[in-house]
């Protein structure tokens, strides 16, 4: 099972461009995207149907955000090592957060400055940076002079 995973993850990362401005331009367009929804205020009648489901979005847009500016940065700067990879990642994806709360305590239906949707959008930051500096950077790179992100 674990080689078949492990094809299929080889496969989708051939597939993916290898220039770091490709994924800085999807980052940008994803701050851009985050500034729309959180300026928005949602629908009355989608409100808290399913508990905390608005936690799970919360992680699954940061886990975007942090992939692709993992992404970029490590294309950029292939001779840094995995943990200051991670560690920016998870930094800048921690301030978007929290900037997002912020902003969303100005808008109208919107509850913002809610620390659990920090947290979430924290740990999908972090989710998305380590899945794809562990397992996706290591394979892009491969292809790309043959640099490899360091272990440490």
């Amino acid at each position: 099972m674990f080689n078949r995973l492990s094809i299929a993850l080889s496969h989708f990362a051939a597939r993916l461009p290898v220039g770091p401005v490709a994924y800085l331009w999807l980052f940008g367009f994803w701050l851009v995207t985050l500034c729309f929804l959180s300026a928005s205020s949602p629908p009355l009648e989608s409100r808290q149907e399913i508990p905390h489901l608005d936690k799970v979005l919360h992680f699954g847009y940061f886990f975007l955000g942090g992939a692709i500016f993992a992404a970029h940065c490590g294309l950029r700067w292939p001779e840094t090592s995995r943990r200051r990879l991670l560690l920016l990642v998870v930094l800048v994806c921690s301030v978007i957060g929290r900037l997002d709360e912020y902003h969303q305590g100005f808008v109208p239906g919107r509850s913002g400055n809610d620390t659990g949707d920090w947290l979430a959008d924290t740990v999908g930051g972090f989710s998305g940076a380590l899945f794809v500096i562990w397992f996706l950077l290591p394979i892009m790179l491969d292809g790309k002079d043959g640099k490899r992100v360091e272990s440490s």
